[in-house]
């Protein structure tokens, strides 16, 4: 009898695709960018991202390390909610790497309001650290999958903007988001001015993430990957099965509960403003070496 593990989408197995990939891979020194499948990866990452340019790293805490340092100023301080990957799996990187300092707010399903933002925000002053950046996480990994509404995601993202903050989504399972609404995942993301998103987890791969955004920053985040040790040399032998797993994986699998066809298609549109955040379905793939890509409450790993 055939085992599913059903402990985290984390312990997901690679495709005989994904390992046809790494065997055939053409590759080259990525730290001189000169990996051919990495860079190949990343511009159709780009693309998925609806971003000018992508930046391929070993994991998603990397990644969002990365995009925090680039948003932000040595002093300030990032808003998230109470129970964000950010703040309590990260190992304080966003202080460690950044300077900064987190100022979580509690909800209670994992969605912030612009409300809540604005009454914490913080302009520069002789006495407190003034706010740099918001980030956002969708879907909410300790609040079971919550996917923010892109209402939400608009009035955080203008209000933020308006008061010249910069915000991150962390958006490590937003393919289940994408699932769950029907939404392109360049859509959910577009108002945020940098996303990181996993190629493992639900997608399948062995291991790597992307962080996609201005292509100023990412130039920039290259050399903040290197400072963390990241740069990986021939790396497109796993950058070929990342390949398998965003172009695939999301055409592969089938949503356990279907996505209502009343639901508007309009990304400001979707859910008008719901007294509780749809949660992203199970999704379930056609291979038999991956099992489901959520549970409702997945092990917060990255």
């Amino acid at each position: 009898m055939k085992t599913i593990d059903l402990r985290s989408d984390t312990v997901t197995k690679p495709t005989p695709e994904m390992r046809r990939a790494m065997m055939e891979a053409e590759v080259g020194d990525d730290v001189y960018g000169e990996d051919p499948t990495v860079n190949a990866l990343e511009e159709q990452a780009a693309e998925a991202a609806g971003k000018q340019a992508a930046l391929f790293v070993p994991t998603g805490t990397m990644g969002n390390t990365i995009a925090v340092k680039l948003l932000t100023e040595h002093g300030q301080e990032v808003i998230c909610d109470s129970r964000a990957h950010l703040l309590d799996y990260e190992m304080s990187m966003v202080a460690w790497f950044s300077g900064c300092v987190i100022r979580a707010i509690p909800t209670t399903t994992g969605i912030l309001s612009w409300d809540e933002v604005k009454r914490l925000t913080k302009p520069v002053n002789p006495y407190s650290a003034p706010t740099g950046l918001v980030a956002i996480e969708n879907t909410h990994n300790m609040w079971g999958g919550t996917v923010y509404p892109m209402d939400t995601i608009y009035e955080i993202c203008d209000g933020a903007h308006e008061h010249g903050l910069k915000v991150h989504m962390d958006g490590a399972r937003i393919f289940n988001a994408a699932e769950a609404t029907g939404m392109p995942v360049r859509e959910i993301c577009a108002p945020a001015d940098t996303v990181m998103f996993c190629l493992s987890k639900g997608l399948g791969a062995p291991a790597g993430s992307i962080v996609a955004g201005p292509a100023n920053l990412i130039a920039k985040g290259r050399l903040y990957r290197k400072r963390l040790g990241g740069g990986m040399r021939q790396v497109g032998v796993l950058a070929a099965a990342c390949q398998v797993a965003l172009q695939d994986s999301p055409k592969s699998s089938r949503p356990i509960m279907p996505t209502p066809a009343s639901w508007p298609r309009d990304s400001r549109a979707f859910p008008a403003s719901p007294s509780i955040p749809e949660r992203s379905p199970p999704i379930l793939w056609s291979s038999t070496s991956a099992p489901p890509a959520m549970r409702p409450r997945p092990l917060a790993c990255y």
